[in-house]
């Protein structure tokens, strides 16, 4: 999942961010100004502005859900979260004949 911010915005010292999801109600932080929480899971992928979110193996309850961005502002406090990536886990039956 790709989040990416323009260069007024990539000073850590004032802005921090963060990559959180929703899964079964439930808000986890995953990453926060480059710490990742759970490195098994996922892979933070951080480049010159990106701060992008890759899922190292996909599971249901895990992943079923939406993945936010947001950039913190320290000194305001205002936050920017950018559009929810939703992930959809499907589960499949199959039938042998």
């Amino acid at each position: 999942m790709q989040c990416s911010f323009a260069p007024e915005f990539r000073n850590r010292t004032r802005y921090e961010p963060s990559w959180t999801v929703v899964a079964g109600d439930l808000p986890r932080h995953l990453t926060r100004n480059g710490v990742s929480f759970s490195k098994q899971h996922y892979e933070l992928l951080q480049t010159n502005g990106a701060y992008n979110l890759q899922i190292r193996h996909v599971v249901f309850r895990r992943d079923n859900g939406k993945f936010f961005c947001t950039l913190l502002d320290k000194e305001s406090g205002a936050q920017y979260t950018v559009q929810a990536n939703v992930v959809v886990v499907g589960l499949f039956t199959y039938m042998i004949i």
